[in-house]
């Protein structure tokens, strides 16, 4: 029994905040934003079966650094990149989902990947004024996380209710411990105000044309929180190939590790069928 009726959830331990296995290549694995690493699920366990995986937690979310201020999507690049120094590595193969897939296209842009894998990636907008509007209706879901200072969260059951739809297109495949660590994790993201001030945030990443390593943009069909029409037209071109992710959500990895972890793996294979052995 808990002390007072406190829900129990919320007294979940934080993650550490950088998770390190296996051997091989390099990898680093970015999250979305509100989340954790944790959000990469059973992809960072196969993975790790070839690869050296690193798949820290941005600064100001639940269990990682804590955050410099003010804290711009520039800053998280530049935080991975010191994690890619302090590793040893000067090029690892990237992948990122959400608010991470914007920051593994900055680190590709920076001649630090040796192959890209953007899912569902943030920063690809059509206009400025798509941006914004996201931006609204991101806020506006933040009195009923718990995101305004002063305001209480919903529930954690209830707000698991809320939030899967957001993350999944099949709430019911997302294993139920990895659906309440997300729940954990949202409601403890620091610095949702910070990134909503980025001057850079209305312009997005804008060098997608540019990119040399062999880069995947991937799109899933159900995306509830960057639905088609954010996007700016996406077509294949030179060493980009934009492919959808057929019924799935905006974090697919949560409801089809599988899927996810054999698009990471064909990326980075288009790199050695570029410079075999």
């Amino acid at each position: 029994m808990v002390d007072g009726g406190q829900d129990p959830e919320q007294e979940r331990p934080a993650p550490e905040p950088v998770h390190r296995a296996g051997r091989g290549e390099p990898l680093l694995l970015l999250h979305g934003v509100l989340l954790t690493w944790q959000s990469w699920g059973a992809v960072l366990d196969e993975l790790a079966t070839e690869h050296s995986v690193l798949a820290p937690t941005f600064p100001g979310h639940w269990g990682g650094p804590e955050a410099a201020r003010p804290v711009t999507v520039a800053a998280l690049v530049d935080h991975c990149e010191r994690l890619l120094d302090e590793s040893g590595w000067e090029t690892a193969h990237i992948a990122g989902n959400s608010l991470g897939g914007w920051v593994a296209l900055e680190l590709a842009a920076r001649g630090r990947a040796r192959t890209c894998t953007a899912i569902a990636p943030a920063g690809l907008w059509r206009t400025p004024a798509a941006a914004d509007a996201l931006l609204r209706k991101f806020r506006a879901f933040g009195p009923l996380l718990g995101l305004e200072p002063g305001r209480p969260s919903t529930t954690p059951s209830l707000l698991r209710s809320l939030l899967l739809p957001l993350l999944a297109n099949r709430p019911a495949a997302v294993p139920n411990p990895l659906a309440k660590a997300m729940t954990a994790a949202i409601t403890e993201c620091a610095i949702v105000d910070d990134l909503a001030a980025d001057p850079g945030l209305p312009t997005g990443f804008t060098g997608l044309g540019e990119l040399s390593a062999p880069t995947t943009v991937l799109l899933p069909e159900h995306d509830r929180v960057l639905p088609p029409h954010v996007y700016q037209p996406l077509t294949s071109s030179g060493a980009v190939e934009v492919r959808p992710l057929h019924g799935l959500g905006h974090v697919p990895m949560l409801e089809a590790p599988d899927v996810i972890t054999a698009e990471v793996r064909a990326t980075i294979a288009r790199a050695a069928a570029v410079h075999p052995g």
